[in-house]
C-alpha cells in the first residue's frame, strides 16, 4: 500500500481547490466535486496531513490565483452589489463591472 506525504496531499487539495474555483469562475458549479474535496481536505486534518490553518491558507491561496482577490474582497464586493440591486441603485450598477471591480 502507498501512503500519500504531505506535500503530495496538500498539492492534490490545491489542485482540487483551483479546479472547483475556476469552474465557479465559469458559472459552472459542482457540488459533488466541492463535497468531495472538503471530505479530502477533512480527511487529511484527520489523518495529521494538513492542519486547519494550513487548509484555510491553502484555500485562500487557490481563490485569489482564480480569482485575483480575497475571498474576503470578493465576499465583500458580491455583498455590495447585491445591496445595490436590492435598492434599485443605477448609478451603482451601470458602472461597467471592470470599474466598478475596483471600488
Amino acid at each position: 500500500m502507498k501512503f500519500m506525504d504531505k506535500q503530495t496531499f496538500i498539492n492534490s487539495c490545491y489542485s482540487q481547490l483551483a479546479g472547483i474555483l475556476k469552474n465557479a469562475k465559469n458559472h459552472q458549479k459542482n457540488d459533488k466535486q466541492k463535497h468531495r474535496t472538503e471530505g479530502f481536505i477533512q480527511a487529511g486534518k484527520v489523518l495529521g496531513l494538513i492542519s486547519n490553518k494550513e487548509a484555510i491558507d491553502l484555500m485562500e491561496k487557490a481563490h485569489f490565483q482564480v480569482f485575483d482577490e480575497s475571498i474576503e474582497s470578493r465576499k465583500s464586493r458580491k455583498a455590495t452589489l447585491k445591496e445595490a440591486v436590492a435598492r434599485g441603485d443605477d448609478e451603482y450598477i451601470d458602472i461597467p463591472a471592470y470599474a466598478r471591480n475596483k471600488i
